[in-house]
């Protein structure tokens, strides 16, 4: 089963963002640091892309905006949940800067910190799991899903703060 096919949510980032960032090389090693994870430079390209990181600096307000930009006909129910996602992932992972404990200790690359995947991956969760009803397929396996999500704390992203 493909999980997508349980919520029709919007796309949360442009295609043609995601493209050229997969195509764009990644940043040469530095000397004495351990390489840069693909994964961290990408979403870190994205959101540079989209106007969210803008010189090291992420702007929420830009962000809520950004995102929103992809909602379907500006629906209500939509921009409620990307605004509380967005705000939410902003506060528990790109306010709270404790990858720079690892780079200081020389534990990952001082490039393409994972603030930015952090960011994306929370931001896709709560939205998942907060997809409004009549976005839900009514199919036995996403109930099941449904289920794993509200129960495996390993999973996507799972707090009760969410």
């Amino acid at each position: 089963m493909n999980f997508q096919e349980c919520c029709t949510m919007p796309r949360l980032l442009p295609e043609d963002v995601i493209k050229r960032c997969l195509n764009r090389p990644l940043p040469a090693t530095l000397p004495g640091e351990p390489d840069p994870l693909p994964p961290n430079c990408y979403a870190e390209c994205v959101l540079n892309e989209m106007g969210i990181l803008v010189n090291q600096q992420f702007l929420v307000e830009q962000a809520v905006k950004a995102l929103f930009e992809h909602v379907p006909n500006g629906t209500v129910l939509w921009k409620q949940v990307f605004e509380v996602a967005t705000r939410k992932c902003y506060s528990f992972q790109v306010a709270n800067t404790f990858y720079l404990q690892d780079v200081a200790k020389n534990l990952i690359s001082s490039q393409c910190i994972p603030s930015s995947l952090r960011f994306l991956e929370c931001t896709f969760a709560i939205i998942y799991r907060k997809c409004p009803d009549e976005y839900w397929t009514k199919k036995d396996e996403c109930r099941r899903l449904v289920n794993v999500l509200n129960d495996c704390s390993y999973f996507l992203v799972h707090s009760d703060k969410f």
